[in-house]
């Protein structure tokens, strides 16, 4: 097969996840195969066209070793993401084939009353520790400590727990749980806060990732005209600001306006880089680092412990295992190869086959679960998986990416679990809980509870 027939059937095919997405959202009302094409079209064949038509430079570390990046090779891995994006996509459908039913009523008076207070109290203790631990981490790093090997993740990741604040307010906002007056002033205030505090270059991922998730929450159960209108205002600023936030990075530069390079990162992918990233995975594995065959998932599990705990505890990154980036070297370089990256790393074409079953059927399964269980806890759920979405389909380092999962949604998780019996009721009948009529709620062993 020729370069352009290759090139172009992989660029319709992931033109045509994008419609199918659109059409899945129309009919289930589940936007999350939608969100999924819609990144891996803009970090794969978007970045590629930037690339082939000279919009885009692509990443250049061959003072490490590397070689450069070819079209060929650009194309090979253009077509593994593919693959994996299709197996995963179609897994996803056959596994979660309700149709998600946004009730006017999403909890009973009770369950919000006792939310609200909680959620504004962790908002605010949330808030004033994120600023105590960004000082604790500017005050080290300025004393010469490494970030990525002497100050600990717990400090300089603590801010993340503000995107699982966001998300709990924008889903208590949906369910009317703030009056009009000063609690919706505190509930603006609080976003406008969080928005602040993780606005910044080095969040900019999770920053758009909790951003969507509180644009698919405020437009779940409108019309399928004013959710597009939402949705469609809400990733464009969302965008925007990600891309100001990628130019941050660039502001000392006299030469270049922010304005000026805002939109030349989006209009021409520079963050959107996964491509060259897994081109640049491909060189590393198998032919200087074995393929991890799991290990990479395992070590989720150990990244927890502090250094301080262990200090030999196993680097994560191919530019750390390989000894180019160390504590010494005062540099921090890792280019993301997409969650299709981190799959092949486990064990090449298989892994990409393998793993992208076992993400698609887990996603379809927890979506699914949440449309059968109290709906402010399934808009929280899908809330989380959208927030989470972004940053694992930029892939790099999965073990670090869960970690920032467990740093930005406990908050959500926690919350979820101390009224577990109320949050995991299942509805059996949803029409009338969406009418207001008093339903018995399944809770299994636990006997039934009656929510409203």
């Amino acid at each position: 097969m020729s370069f352009v027939t290759l090139l172009t059937a992989v660029s319709l095919c992931q033109i045509a996840w994008i419609l199918l997405g659109v059409l899945w959202v129309v009919r289930k009302h589940d936007e999350i195969p939608l969100l999924i094409s819609t990144l891996l079209f803009y970090v794969f064949t978007f970045r590629f066209w930037a690339l082939l038509q000279g919009w885009a430079s692509p990443v250049d570390i061959t003072n490490f070793g590397f070689d450069p990046i070819d079209s060929n090779s650009a194309l090979d891995v253009q077509a593994i993401a593919t693959l994996g994006e299709t197996v995963l996509l179609s897994v996803y459908m056959l596994a979660q084939r309700r149709r998600i039913d946004v009730p006017h009523t999403l909890a009973s008076p009770e369950l919000l009353s006792w939310l609200k207070p909680r959620v504004i109290a962790l908002g605010v203790v949330c808030i004033l520790i994120s600023l105590l631990a960004r000082r604790s981490v500017a005050v080290q790093i300025a004393s010469g400590k490494s970030m990525g090997f002497e100050v600990s993740s717990y400090l300089s990741l603590f801010s993340l727990s503000l995107v699982g604040v966001a998300i709990l307010i924008a889903a208590l906002w949906k369910s009317g749980g703030f009056q009009l007056g000063g609690e919706s002033f505190l509930a603006s205030l609080l976003f406008v806060v969080i928005i602040y505090l993780t606005f910044q270059p080095g969040m900019r991922f999770q920053f758009l990732g909790w951003f969507v998730a509180t644009i698919i929450i405020l437009s779940s159960g409108q019309s399928a005209v004013r959710r597009a209108q939402v949705l469609a205002i809400g990733l464009a600023g969302g965008l925007t600001l990600f891309a100001v936030a990628g130019a941050l990075r660039n502001a000392e530069d006299p030469t270049v306006e922010l304005e000026q390079g805002a939109w030349e990162r989006f209009a021409f992918a520079q963050d959107a880089n996964m491509l060259d990233g897994f081109v640049l995975l491909r060189q590393v594995y198998p032919r200087l680092l074995g393929y991890s065959h799991g290990s990479e998932h395992l070590e989720i599990f150990e990244r927890p412990i502090p250094r301080a705990w262990w200090p030999d505890k196993p680097v994560g990154g191919y530019m750390n295992k390989l000894g180019l980036i160390t504590a010494d070297s005062g540099i921090t370089l890792g280019i993301s190869p997409s969650l299709f990256g981190s799959f092949y790393q486990e064990d090449g074409l298989v892994g990409v086959v393998f793993l992208s079953i076992i993400y698609g059927f887990g996603f379809g399964c927890l979506v699914s679960f949440s449309t059968r269980i109290v709906p402010l806890a399934g808009l929280l759920i899908r809330g989380i998986l959208a927030a989470a979405m972004v940053p694992l389909l930029r892939g790099g380092d999965l073990p670090g990416i869960y970690a920032w999962f467990g740093m930005s949604f406990w908050p959500c998780v926690l919350l979820l679990w101390l009224k577990r019996r109320e949050f995991f009721a299942r509805i059996p009948n949803w029409q009338q809980f969406a009418d207001g009529v008093p339903v018995r709620l399944e809770h299994g062993r636990s006997g039934e509870h009656s929510l409203v």
